[in-house]
């Protein structure tokens, strides 16, 4: 990825971002607030990023391709993801103190 001014290179993105029932609503919006903090980092608007979003927990939805927008805070508004009511099939640590 390219951080310099001038920097002529292209980023294709892809979020996967798990949203199964386990996650409580604070680690929820915590998962969903670091994507859209990463998405404000990237040069969307210049045309050097696109992102797109999948979503799942029993089932995979796209909820946007790399070419669905081409404005950051477009994308950011479109970025509110609800409980999809299902179980994650990943394992899943608890580290406990």
């Amino acid at each position: 990825m390219c951080i310099t001014a001038g920097c002529t290179s292209q980023t294709d993105v892809t979020l996967i971002l798990d949203r199964a029932d386990y996650l409580e609503a604070y680690a929820s919006s915590w998962v969903v607030s670091i994507a859209k903090q990463l998405v404000y980092g990237l040069p969307v608007d210049s045309g050097k990023s696109h992102v797109a979003v999948i979503t799942y927990g029993d089932n995979a939805t796209v909820n946007f391709h790399l070419n669905t927008y081409r404005e950051t805070m477009d994308m950011i508004n479109a970025m509110s993801f609800g409980y999809m009511g299902s179980r994650s099939h990943i394992q899943v640590c608890k580290i406990y103190n």
